[in-house]
């Protein structure tokens, strides 16, 4: 057993509840556009704090709303540096999806279509989330006592790669012979106070006192208009029912193009939740490997660039064309309105990558936006293991798709552009953008010698 005064970690953790108060608008689905009317299950921001003996830390937070919008990002950062002296590149705020939640963010285009009342409730939960972000980081950094550190990992078969080849195209179905990532990857932190306990399956010393997990999945099994985590939500609290003196902290994976099938059943939803919360405990009872530090963090943005942006022209013809699409049309009106106010539309679009290495023991790479599964499979291969890659983070513009889902086309590829603020799809350039920078900042903190 570990003694207080040997053990190399200081882990805290803390969890606060961002439920709605009130009936609002709901993110994820544009067609969904009544709101709430009630509480499934609630929405919670929990954080896993790290400290190594070297006194530097670092901060998980995973936050069960669909995306982490760039302007929250930059205040809830800024604030935790200003706060509590925690860099923002030792702080991951990774969203695990669940399309049952909130409309927050502030868009100069807006998909939703909020009436004022609606974007005043929208920038009223904004403030509440940035409230409750800042709070959770502080509370779990207050939290820290001593503990071990170990890593193990385990598979889980829900997902589907949704990106199925037809003669016409791309479309959006279940393609059980596509790419997947079935890795569950698992750190645990176990008290080392009190000696033997009855929950911790028989492979530790101490409390479970912290699990993160990930996996590659889209939380979009309900289409409800009651606020629910999905089965990312239902895992955690399996794993936190199960292992009572804990906090499960899910970070969500490069599963922009994964789903799990069947959907839309709540039984099927509690059934995908306790699957993935078995999956995790399948890791925590498998040997696992002792964790060291030190901890080193980093992270850098890189410029993505944009295919060709239409022309004024285009962008006009495409609004008096009342047979395209309402978001096609809303899409060029803001871009008509950008080019208005700037002159030109941008050209590239900044990208963060944020890589946190554990020692020569793990690597966590974690990538921004909607990253399809390829990009998890090529850093996989590149890179020697255990190797950790999480998407969804740190900010959100869209879908990250490789060289070979832009030739492909389809939703994530080009579709999706007209649902967001940018001027055009990416161009061939951004799978190896990507893939080279993350390489470089996983070898910058990974295994010596790397």
């Amino acid at each position: 057993m570990t003694d207080v005064e040997d053990s190399e970690w200081r882990v805290g953790t803390a969890t606060r509840t961002i439920t709605p108060e009130e009936p609002m608008r709901m993110a994820g689905y544009g067609a969904r556009e009544e709101p709430a009317e009630g509480t499934l299950s609630d929405l919670h921001a929990r954080a896993v704090a790290i400290e190594d003996d070297r006194g530097t830390r670092f901060v998980a937070v995973g936050c069960e709303v669909l995306a982490i919008s760039r302007p929250l990002h930059a205040e809830v950062t800024a604030a935790c540096e200003e706060e509590y002296d925690l860099p923002p590149t030792h702080l991951l705020l990774n969203a695990s999806h669940t399309h049952c939640g909130p409309v927050y963010r502030r868009r100069k285009t807006e998909v939703f279509s909020l009436d004022e009342e609606e974007r005043a409730q929208a920038e009223e939960y904004r403030k509440f989330l940035i409230e409750h972000l800042i709070g959770v980081v502080g509370e779990a950094l207050e939290d820290r006592e001593p503990a071990t550190l170990e890593y193990s990992h385990a598979k889980c078969g829900m997902a589907m790669n949704r990106r199925i080849p037809l003669e016409e195209g791309i479309g959006f179905q279940p393609y059980p012979d596509g790419p997947v990532d079935h890795d569950v990857p698992v750190l645990v932190a176990e008290s080392v106070e009190g000696g033997e306990s009855e929950n911790d399956d028989g492979n530790g010393d101490g409390d479970v006192r912290a699990i993160l997990f990930g996996y590659a999945c889209h939380p979009t099994s309900l289409f409800r208009r009651e606020w629910s985590g999905d089965w990312a939500g239902y895992a955690m609290d399996e794993l936190e029912e199960e292992y009572p003196e804990s906090t499960a902290v899910f970070v969500q994976g490069a599963g922009g193009d994964q789903k799990a099938y069947p959907q839309r059943e709540l039984e099927l939803t509690k059934h995908y939740g306790k699957s993935l919360a078995t999956a995790v405990r399948g890791a925590i009872i498998a040997k696992r490997r002792t964790v060291n530090g030190p901890l080193r963090c980093v992270k850098e943005e890189v410029d993505l660039e944009f295919e060709r942006p239409p022309s004024r022209e285009e962008l006009e013809s495409r609004v008096a064309d009342d047979d395209l699409d309402r978001y096609v049309r809303r899409h060029a009106e803001h871009l008509l309105g950008e080019l208005d106010e700037q002159g030109e539309l941008p050209r590239t679009h900044p990208y963060p990558i944020q890589a946190i290495g554990f020692g020569g023991d793990l690597t966590m790479v974690a990538l921004t936006g909607e990253v399809l599964v390829g990009y998890s499979l090529a850093l996989k291969e590149r890179l020697p293991g255990p190797l950790w890659v999480a998407g969804y983070s740190n900010n959100y513009m869209t879908y990250i798709p490789t060289v070979d889902d832009l030739y492909a086309g389809g939703y994530e590829a080009d579709r999706f552009v007209h649902l967001t603020e940018l001027p055009a799809k990416f161009d061939h350039s951004v799978e190896d953008r990507v893939l080279s920078t993350a390489t470089a900042l996983a070898r910058r903190v990974g295994p010596p010698g790397e």
